[in-house]
C-alpha cells in the first residue's frame, strides 16, 4: 500500500471509530399499570458513555399526574444532590440536572445500562391518566454532553445522542409500538401521543377499509372509509384534535372479513 492510500485508509478509520464512540444514549422506563398513590422509580440509564466530561439536561413530566419526591441512586463519580435543581419542580414537572466529571483530563466511562441516577415520583393522577417522562432541553437548560476526543473536550452533536423516552400509565397498560397480533400487523407510533400519531398496516387483500376510533364507552368519535385499497402496506395519520380531548380510545380497523382493535392514548 503506498503512502497516499495508507493516509486515506487511516483517516477513514479514525473517522469511522470516532463516529462509533460518539453515540451516547440515555433511556427512561415505560411504566404500565401504575397504582394510583404509589411511588414509582424512574432510573436514567446510559449507553456509549465513554470518556464523558459533563452532562446536562432536564427531565419533564405532567405534575398533575405524577409528583416529584427525590433523586437518589447516584451512579456517577462526584454526583450528589447539588447537581440537581428542584426549584419549582413540584409545580412545573421539570427537574434540571448538570454534572461535571471530577477529573476532566480522563472523563468518565461506564458500562452500558448503568443507572446514573434515579428519580422517585408519586402517582397522584386518577386511573386512566398518564404522562410522558422525557429527557431533553428546557430553557435555560439545554441538552448537552461533552467528552474527551484526542485529549480535547468536545461537545457531542445532539444528532449523536440517542434518547429513549419514558411514560407512566396510571391504572392501565399502553402499547409500546410493537406489532400487534392481528391480520393487519397494525403499528401505531407514537402511542401515547399528544399531537399526532402514525398508523401503518398491511392489507392482506384488495378491498374497502373502515377505520373507527371510539372512546372508552364505545361512542365513535372518528370514522373514515378508504374504498378500493390495494393489497399491501398502507399508512395514515391521526391528529389529536380529531379525538376532541385527552384520554383513552380504541382504534378499530376492519374489512368485510377481518378486524382488529388497538388502544390509543392522548395526553
Amino acid at each position: 500500500m503506498n503512502l497516499c492510500l495508507r493516509k486515506v485508509f487511516v483517516s477513514l478509520w479514525l473517522l469511522y471509530t470516532s463516529s462509533i464512540a460518539a453515540q451516547v444514549g440515555f433511556s427512561l422506563p415505560f411504566l404500565n399499570d401504575v397504582t394510583p398513590g404509589t411511588i414509582i422509580n424512574v432510573p436514567v440509564q446510559v449507553t456509549g458513555f465513554d470518556s464523558i466530561t459533563s452532562v446536562q439536561f432536564v427531565i419533564r413530566w405532567n405534575p398533575e399526574v405524577v409528583q416529584y419526591l427525590i433523586s437518589d441512586k447516584y451512579g456517577l463519580p462526584g454526583l450528589d444532590s447539588e447537581d440537581f435543581n428542584p426549584m419549582n419542580t413540584l409545580d412545573s414537572g421539570i427537574l434540571r440536572f448538570a454534572w461535571s466529571a471530577p477529573d476532566l483530563e480522563t472523563g468518565v466511562t461506564l458500562p452500558d445500562d448503568t443507572t446514573i441516577f434515579r428519580v422517585r415520583l408519586k402517582a397522584i393522577g386518577a386511573e386512566n391518566t398518564g404522562t410522558e417522562i422525557t429527557l431533553g432541553s428546557a430553557p435555560p437548560t439545554d441538552l448537552e454532553v461533552t467528552r474527551l476526543v484526542n485529549d480535547t473536550i468536545r461537545v457531542v452533536d445532539t444528532d449523536d445522542i440517542e434518547i429513549v423516552q419514558g411514560f407512566a400509565a396510571i391504572g392501565y397498560t399502553v402499547s409500546t409500538g410493537e406489532p400487534a397480533d392481528d391480520p393487519f400487523q397494525l403499528k401505531v407510533f407514537p402511542n401515547p401521543f399528544s399531537e399526532h400519531t402514525n398508523i401503518s398496516f398491511d392489507l392482506p387483500e384488495d378491498g374497502d377499509l373502515h377505520l373507527a376510533v371510539t372512546d372508552i364507552s364505545g361512542r365513535i368519535v372518528l370514522e373514515k372509509t378508504s374504498p378500493r385499497l390495494s393489497r399491501g402496506q398502507h399508512g395514515m395519520e391521526i391528529v389529536s384534535p380529531e379525538l376532541r380531548e385527552k384520554g383513552m380510545y380504541y382504534l378499530i380497523l376492519s374489512t368485510k372479513t377481518r378486524s382488529c382493535v388497538q388502544p390509543l392514548f392522548v395526553f
